[in-house]
């Protein structure tokens, strides 16, 4: 079997010191400055939401294709094959600047693998698929079987969050602004999921933040299928206080469960704002 190499991008929020993944830093926009956001990169998350939270314009751009050949070619030409989990594509053209050239890159290098999977995640749901797909790659499964793994994982997944800052929403068109009006007034909280299509949608309104917690417990609580190796992904915007309520409410109920918290990056708080709250699990 040829050795090959994980490769994501920086929407994919979990804890990188859990994995032997390659991470793509992604840029993130503040106040006009652009920012690298991943391994090494020249933002931290926590500066970035308190300059959002003051007023700091945000925005992101997607991967261009020549760092994605830049990334690709480094471990081709290490003999390496080569797997990417990318960003859904219902989101961003991220994925299909991969794609591009992945193709390029098959006709250089004939004797190399290039597989690109389109995750249809984000944030905390794409940083769980990857973190299960490291796993299963460190039990010896061979390439292309993972690559199918993954995608029939993908149609098991699940993720639901929450967010605090409606304008943030409604700025990315998310929500219209007469929504974002009336909810902020009656502190209105909507509950969101990626559909099968990648996609964000609305799926449920809660008034205030301790029913939107009880929420997302309750997704789990109404999804599981008690695994033998439970494994919830909680992702947060700076709330941690909430994450940690959370996370102690599932491991009260499901103690053999294994609950990661991590930050949800500037990527993804650049368009959901400080205070969301997510979960994603299989």
């Amino acid at each position: 079997m040829n050795p090959y190499q994980i490769i994501t991008d920086a929407t994919a929020d979990m804890d990188w010191k859990l994995w032997d993944v390659v991470v793509i830093p992604m840029e993130v926009r503040l106040n006009e400055r652009v920012y690298l956001y991943g391994p090494n990169g020249t933002i931290r998350t926590e500066d970035f939401y308190q300059e959002q939270q003051t007023g700091g314009k945000t925005s992101t751009s997607q991967i261009s294709p020549a760092e994605f050949q830049k990334v690709f070619e480094e471990y081709l030409s290490q003999g390496k094959d080569v797997l990417y989990l990318g960003f859904s594509s219902g989101m961003s053209g991220t994925f299909q600047n991969a794609s591009l050239i992945a193709a390029e890159l098959r006709e250089r290098y004939p004797h190399r693998k290039i597989a690109c999977v389109d995750t249809l995640a984000a944030s905390v749901l794409q940083g769980y698929l990857v973190y299960e797909a490291a796993i299963k790659k460190a039990e010896g499964i061979p390439l292309d079987e993972l690559a199918v793994w993954v995608t029939e994982l993908r149609e098991k997944a699940c993720c639901r969050f929450m967010v605090d800052d409606l304008a943030t929403l409604k700025h990315g068109g998310r929500i219209s602004p007469a929504t974002a009006f009336i909810g902020t007034a009656l502190k209105i909280k909507p509950i969101l999921e990626i559909n099968d299509n990648g996609c964000l949608q609305v799926i449920d309104k809660k008034r205030g933040r301790n029913k939107s917690i009880q929420a997302l417990l309750g997704c789990y609580q109404n999804r599981h299928r008690e695994p033998s190796r439970g494994v919830v992904v909680v992702g947060h915007g700076n709330c941690l206080k909430d994450a940690q309520i959370l996370k102690e409410a599932l491991q009260e109920q499901y103690p053999n469960t294994e609950v990661i918290l991590t930050d949800v990056g500037p990527v993804i708080g650049a368009h959901t704002g400080a205070g969301m709250l997510a979960i994603a699990f299989s």
